[in-house]
């Protein structure tokens, strides 16, 4: 039977979040690229869902920023790049941030996520990653190979 891993949701600032990258409000981000990455720029859209993970993916060639439009508020997951997830003991240091529609992130290289999704009914993000993330994206399958998912509570 699968397990269930909870974690609250805490807001979204900048000291909390530093670990796992940039709060995007104001100044300026560093965005990073390697192993000749490019950026690539789209808008990705995403219904409210069950605040339910079971899998977390990340990136090492570049960064991803998201933004989302409009003002929506977001959910977003995240776990530092040091965890591997091969041992159920890592999900003690998933993270999950609310971002009220003012800022966005920018997610280090490396930094586990899962979403943004939408609290409410939908979200459409800026999304700003490399060209080739599908073949840079490390996924964790947390339900499949740890029997467990991460629940969100807000």
């Amino acid at each position: 039977m699968t397990r269930t891993h909870t974690v609250r949701a805490e807001p979204l600032t900048e000291t909390a979040f530093a670990p796992f990258g940039q709060v995007i409000a104001h100044g300026d981000m560093v965005m990073e690229l390697r192993h000749g990455e490019v950026f690539h720029l789209n808008v990705l859209h995403y219904d409210r869902q069950p605040l339910r993970c079971d899998h977390l993916n990340r990136h090492h060639n570049a960064t991803q920023a998201l933004v989302a439009l409009a003002g929506r508020p977001t959910l977003l997951v995240v776990a530092a790049a040091a965890h591997d997830f091969s041992d159920a003991a890592h999900l003690e240091h998933v993270h999950a941030f609310v971002c009220d529609g003012t800022a966005g992130v920018n997610l280090a290289l490396g930094t586990w996520h899962w979403g943004p999704y939408p609290i409410a009914d939908q979200v459409d993000l800026l999304n700003v990653q490399g060209a080739h993330f599908e073949s840079d994206n490390e996924v964790a399958y947390l339900e499949r190979d740890l029997d467990t998912v991460v629940e969100v509570v807000l």
